[in-house]
């Protein structure tokens, strides 16, 4: 019971928020509340100590389905509902006062669910019910047609949310209004249907052509029931005994649970799933394992007879397919498809002009160069359709936060709007889904530390409600987004007194506005009076640091106290290709992004100089910038070069400048990003590698990383 109790725990604390910030008409969320309050009622059931909480459980979704139905708008029932059953259930784990109010209960079932008659009773059929199943079955045969629709649009746009939550919606309202009506074969067809679906909401699996057979299966199936519903309203007695929906069920809940396997699935339960193992022979398995050594557990379970041979290799053959089938999609305009395939046909023929020249005795130099840049400017124009097919809007990004704010703001009681613009904005799929977590962080980070209450802000002069702004936008080959807040802004001298009484830096250290805002982002660095639920622990601005710099992008904050604040994150369009200046260094060659750099020439014996404990340095612009000799660092090969015989590169990073020495610029060119591997990961100041035109590799500055290596 112990173990039961402390799962019910989890799922009512996860139930609890979800009612924190509750939305009448958040049908998906109201959806998703009564799933786990079911999986409630299943595990109390099974325990004679836990029946108050399967029954409490069962109210609470009975007062859902009203919501749902407009027959209430009162949520103060159900929010005290779970209030009162969160107490109830803590107590038990916890230990504490198990005591439950009755009236919470009476007032979740209300004076007509206590006397209500079930609509169908011994197959017969009231007048006064006759009204309420004609309704039933029009607005539900108009939505199981509208299903049938949008999943023929799904099935060519699985990723598409918008028609997935069009199909949700009805078989939601479908299970609701039949479960309410006792119309049991309906109900449960239905939910189990729900379920399938949401378990597609939560991005658990694709809905693929085998998927969509089963949801029409299942509309099939309902549309016979609700036949069998309407002809018994005349004979007022509904015969459904010869349909089996049963079969149907079962068949959902495999496809579902198979649809939700990761590759990370184990053997065993793939074996116990298909019925050639049982849970105590895997449980046995699983122990033997643990004394072995080193073996596997399908040598174990064969040897100890528990399974034969050709049943674990069956397993290791679905677990691979299901590797196989486990992958990242994304929609494609057919218009860049198309592009695409025109010219790799081009570029096929272009290919063999090429070919022909070469074998020609009598082709000539000019014909050669003419089919080159033919074939360059076809394998360019491949490079950027296959690039933007990768590309996404961040529209979807945006509008997760803005349930966010929406949450955050009930929690801490104050009033924010929400304002987009750029949203068509287009990125790198593998950028965006990087992006979200940073932008969470930082919202809460807007919602918590920058907007003031109501009280706070009329004090000031400002509107009660505070706006957060989200903006998009592209700027050169980089993508700009700007969180800003109407909120206190920023306090420099208080981030400053902390950062000194802390460590951070030294007494009386000069800093700039940018480097005094950029402290909040070192680890651990927190100037919150008192830890919140939103935030206060120093965690968090340091994290999204990290992220974006992982994007190879860069974050840059401005802030006017009691104004607001600025964040903007400036990141690649894309992180499969880089533009930057090819340079030699004694002899080796190295990719300097050209984001980072300010500017190149040949330095002037009297601009260079040293300076006692600071090292060398240059005069750049009427300042001191410090030197970088890249060959001392990195090269493998020494060929020492005075400052003033080679070609200065000044780079810029988060306001700071440093003047790379090098031999020679090669030339700029936009460079195919590649991954430095495992072995060399952990080596600082490279972002990855390319390989360049004559096969050699040239490895690509991580600039930031570079600036710290030489300060150290």
């Amino acid at each position: 019971m112990e173990n039961s109790a402390t799962k019910i725990k989890e799922i009512i604390n996860s139930v609890s928020e979800s009612a924190a910030s509750l939305d009448p008409t958040d049908i998906p969320t109201l959806g998703m509340m009564m799933n786990e309050l079911n999986n409630v009622i299943e595990i109390s059931d099974k325990e004679d100590n836990l029946s108050l909480p399967s029954k409490v459980s069962k109210a609470i979704n009975g007062y859902i389905e009203k919501l749902i139905l407009d027959e209430t708008d009162d949520e103060k029932p159900l929010l005290d509902g779970i209030s009162s059953l969160k107490g109830h259930i803590d107590a038990i784990v916890d230990g504490g006062d198990q005591s439950f109010d009755e009236t919470v209960l009476n007032n979740l079932l209300g004076e007509k669910a206590k006397e209500k008659e079930t609509v169908v009773e011994d197959s017969g059929i009231s007048d006064d019910d006759i009204e309420i199943l004609n309704d039933f079955i029009i607005e539900a045969n108009e939505s199981l047609e509208s299903i049938e629709l949008d999943l023929i649009n799904l099935e060519q746009n699985p990723d598409d949310t918008e028609i997935l939550n069009s199909i949700f919606r009805p078989f939601h309202t479908i299970k609701g209004v039949s479960g309410f009506l006792n119309l049991s074969k309906i109900n449960s067809l239905s939910h189990s249907t729900e379920n399938l679906l949401d378990s597609a909401r939560l991005g658990k699996l694709v809905i693929d052509q085998d998927i969509t057979d089963i949801i029409l299966e299942s509309v099939d199936t309902l549309k016979i029931l609700l036949d069998r519903v309407s002809d018994g309203i005349a004979k007022k007695s509904i015969d459904d005994e010869d349909i089996n929906v049963d079969n149907l069920i079962s068949l959902i809940a495999k496809s579902e649970k198979k649809a939700v396997m990761s590759e990370d699935t184990p053997l065993g339960e793939i074996m116990v799933e298909n019925g050639s193992l049982s849970e105590e022979d895997l449980v046995k398995g699983l122990e033997l394992q643990k004394s072995s050594d080193d073996k596997r557990l399908g040598e174990i379970l064969i040897e100890s007879k528990a399974v034969k041979s050709k049943e674990v290799i069956s397993a290791i053959r679905d677990q691979k397919k299901l590797k196989k089938t486990i992958g990242s999609q994304v929609k494609v305009d057919t218009s860049k498809l198309d592009n695409l395939v025109d010219l790799t046909g081009e570029l096929v023929i272009a290919q063999s002009i090429l070919k022909q020249n070469a074998l020609s005795e009598e082709q000539d130099k000019q014909g050669t160069s003419q089919s080159l840049s033919q074939l360059g400017q076809i394998v360019s124009s491949i490079q950027k359709i296959a690039m933007s097919m990768r590309m996404v809007p961040v529209n979807n990004t945006f509008q997760k936060m803005v349930r966010l704010i929406r949450d955050l703001a009930n929690n801490s009681g104050k009033k924010v709007a929400l304002k987009m613009s750029g949203e068509e904005t287009e990125i790198d799929r593998n950028v965006v889904e990087v992006l979200y977590e940073p932008m969470v962080h930082m919202i809460r980070n807007s919602v918590d530390h920058g907007i003031e209450s109501p009280s706070e802000r009329q004090a000031k002069g400002k509107p009660e409600n505070g706006t957060i702004n989200l903006k998009a936008s592209h700027r050169g080959g980089n993508i700009i987004i700007n969180i800003e807040d109407d909120g206190k802004g920023l306090s420099k001298e208080k981030i400053y007194n902390k950062a000194v009484k802390t460590g951070v830096i030294p007494e009386n250290a000069k800093l700039t506005d940018s480097e005094t805002f950029e402290l909040i982002m070192k680890p651990g660095f927190s100037t919150a009076d008192k830890i919140t639920d939103i935030s206060g622990r120093g965690v968090g601005m340091d994290v999204v640091k990290k992220a974006i710099e992982n994007l190879r992008g860069k974050i840059d904050i401005a802030s006017k106290e009691n104004e607001g604040s600025v964040f903007t994150i400036t990141l690649p369009l894309t992180l499969a290709i880089i533009e930057g200046m090819l340079v030699r260094v004694s002899g080796d060659r190295f990719i300097i992004p050209t984001l980072a750099i300010l500017e190149t020439f040949k330095l002037e014996k009297k601009d260079f100089y040293t300076v006692e404990g600071k090292g060398e340095m240059i005069m750049f612009r009427n300042s001191l910038v410090p030197l970088i000799r890249i060959d001392s660092m990195f090269c493998s090969v020494k060929e020492p070069v005075t400052p003033w015989d080679g070609i200065i590169v000044v780079t810029e990073n988060k306001e700071q400048q440093r003047a790379l020495l090098i031999n020679e610029l090669l030339g700029k060119e936009e460079f195919v990003i590649k991954s430095l591997g495992e072995t060399l990961q952990d080596i600082k100041g490279f972002a990855g590698g390319t390989i360049l035109s004559d096969g050699q590799i040239g490895l690509i500055f991580d600039i930031s990383e570079l600036f710290e290596i030489a300060l150290a």
